[in-house]
């Protein structure tokens, strides 16, 4: 079952047929060349300092710095403290000292070169020690930073769907996984959450008002719901432009599904397709100038482009018969989307125009790729080993790996920008 198109589909012909029904609230990739392309580098112990041994939270810290950098896709990371690390060859160390006083503690973290170990970054993170990972996070950025001029991403956050087989839930949580957390407890259905450019807001499709599908926007840390769009029929699957300013989405209020364009606060509609068929799923380009959909105007669902303003459509996939779920790389230059085998789903990055189709992931249903802000990785909803849950793909041949979040299906994923740094909950 299409993940993204059949759902809107279905809540279409829903809406259409019985809207009594839901009015009673009834409804309960750039792809790097390969890992022979990493840094190799070794993390060293930390040291301890202050009142404090490193029983606790400094081993820990320690293992999540090493992790930050395995995961940043542009290091191969040997641990100094495991055996036969100090037989690697690095090009670099990665280490530093771990104070604790009281409440708070530094990370002063350390960059040498290798073998001439000379200094190539030092620099001093503070906070409570009840926010230690987000310094670890910090740093981690900033040694990618120092390497590849971007920096990481393992200071950011992400939103995701929790299914506990009644409810399905707004989460966030950091980008490896920890510190999750709900955002909304609506006893209601949540879909799509997509952040909004400064990561101070999630958009989210919810079901909570018992009047079917409505566009609300939430805060991350206040839980503050704010209804961007309930007209009749479908509000679904919106979108930030990349200036915040406008929303794409899709809407059926006069009789179709087709793509809007809203301003920030739901007002303003303006309608941006025009056709027989189902258009959903609209996204971006960084530039602003277009957005993506899927549309079924050709037969079957396919990813289409079109100018900002709904002008200049054309179609992206042609050699592969059924895709879905376009998501924008924030280098501009790739989109990701899912193709339907008879497996599931795997997902699949092409340009712009539509050349260079690639296959990504594959094994098991994969659904609903989202973007890393540094388009290193992608993450995921995937079925591979199990209960579905999220993965994320470094694009650059390494397995995917998978977040452990919660015992709760895990769906919809959505990375936020660098603003929206991880906060311990």
């Amino acid at each position: 079952m299409n993940p993204t198109f059949a759902a809107t589909a279905a809540l279409f012909v829903l809406l259409v047929a019985a809207p009594a029904a839901l009015a009673q609230g009834e409804v309960h990739i750039g792809v790097s060349s390969g890992l022979s392309g990493r840094t190799p580098i070794r993390c060293l112990a930390l040291q301890s300092a202050g009142d404090r041994d490193m029983a606790g939270t400094g081993a820990s810290a320690q293992e999540v710095l090493a992790a930050d950098l395995q995961n940043s896709a542009v290091f191969a990371v040997a641990k100094g403290w495991e055996p036969g690390a100090a037989s690697a060859d690095p090009q670099a160390e990665v280490g530093g000292t771990w104070t604790v006083s009281g409440t708070q503690v530094k990370l002063a973290g350390e960059v040498h070169d290798w073998p001439g170990l000379k200094p190539i970054m030092a620099k001093e993170y503070r906070g409570p020690l009840a926010q230690w990972r987000s310094l670890v996070h910090q740093f981690s950025d900033d040694v990618v930073m120092q390497f590849t001029g971007t920096p990481g991403v393992a200071s950011t956050r992400i939103a995701f769907i929790a299914d506990d087989g009644r409810d399905k839930e707004l989460w966030v949580m950091d980008a490896d996984g920890a510190n999750a957390h709900p955002v909304t407890a609506d006893h209601s259905i949540a879909q799509s959450p997509r952040w909004s450019p400064d990561g101070s807001l999630i958009l989210v499709t919810s079901f909570r008002s018992g009047t079917g599908p409505q566009l609300w926007v939430v805060s991350p840390d206040q839980r503050r719901p704010f209804l961007v769009s309930g007209r009749p029929g479908l509000n679904t699957s919106g979108s930030y432009s990349p200036d915040g300013a406008s929303i794409a989405c899709t809407l059926s209020k006069d009789g179709n599904a087709e793509i809007y364009r809203l301003d920030a606060r739901g007002g303003s509609p303006q309608r941006l397709t025009n056709n027989r068929a189902i258009d959903t799923s609209p996204c971006w380009s960084p530039t602003g100038h277009e957005i993506a959909f899927t549309s079924d105007r050709s037969g079957s669902p396919q990813v289409h482009v079109m100018d900002a303003d709904g002008g200049n459509v054309r179609r992206l996939t042609y050699d592969l018969g059924y895709t879905d779920s376009p998501a924008w790389s924030p280098k501009g230059d790739k989109l990701a989307f899912v193709v339907r085998t008879d497996a599931g789903f795997e997902i699949w990055a092409c340009g712009p125009d539509g050349s260079g189709e690639t296959r990504v992931v594959s094994g098991g249903s994969n659904e609903n790729p989202q973007w890393s802000p540094d388009a290193r990785h992608l993450v995921f909803s995937s079925d591979r080993d199990g209960p579905r849950a999220l993965w994320i793909t470094d694009l650059d041949g390494a397995p995917p790996r998978k977040l452990e979040t919660t015992s709760r299906k895990s769906l919809s994923p959505a990375w936020s920008p660098r603003s929206g740094r991880a906060s311990p909950h």
